[in-house]
């Protein structure tokens, strides 16, 4: 144990005694934490209470017929919008085996096309029918193929009309029982 002087010079500081400049400093940060704490409580519960209420509103009051709230961006080639109405017979079928995929462009970072073709076709010859679905590898190969080997900015530029003849030629070389006379782009997006 150290000795204590009598004198206010000597005094010696025992070890578990503290400065008395750092009680107001305590009790600040003291009081500051505990205002924090409880300010993050709030905006816990705050968020859960939004989230719960989305949810509510999404699954139980939201009309499902209506258009979905949020959409991922994407920029939609103006050339390649929806202008065009398949002209169909009655004896018509419209082929969409191929479906939408995606596909990467020649860009470096590469950027993705979600693409989705589909054709008119005679519903009634089977063998035709028969044979665009045994194809249907191919012409998903035939669309990556042709559509990663352009980066996006000449997809942008270049004109529908040609695209789609080289893609009808491309198919068409591989047909044997019939023949594609025009395609739709029901889908193509670009998405950067």
């Amino acid at each position: 144990m150290q000795r204590l002087h009598k004198s206010g010079r000597d005094k010696a500081v025992l070890p578990s005694e503290k400065p008395a400049q750092a009680k107001p400093l305590r009790g600040l940060v003291s009081t500051f934490g505990k205002l924090l704490y409880r300010a993050l409580w709030v905006l816990v519960l705050l968020l859960i209470l939004v989230l719960a209420g989305v949810t509510v509103y999404a699954l139980v009051l939201r009309n499902p017929e209506a258009p979905p709230l949020y959409t991922l961006p994407s920029r939609v080639i103006p050339a390649f919008s929806r202008k065009e109405k398949p002209e169909l017979r009655a004896t018509d079928g419209m082929f969409t085996g191929i479906g939408r995929f995606r596909v990467v462009t020649a860009d470096t970072p590469p950027m993705t096309i979600v693409i989705s073709i589909a054709f008119p076709y005679q519903s009634e010859d089977r063998a035709f029918a028969e044979e665009l679905d045994s194809k249907v590898r191919d012409f998903r190969n035939i669309a990556a193929a042709y559509f990663s080997a352009h980066t996006a900015e000449e997809l942008r530029q270049a004109n529908e009309s040609l695209i789609k003849a080289e893609m009808l030629r491309r198919y068409n070389a591989i047909l044997h029982l019939g023949r594609i006379e025009v395609l739709y782009f029901h889908d193509f997006m670009i998405i950067e």
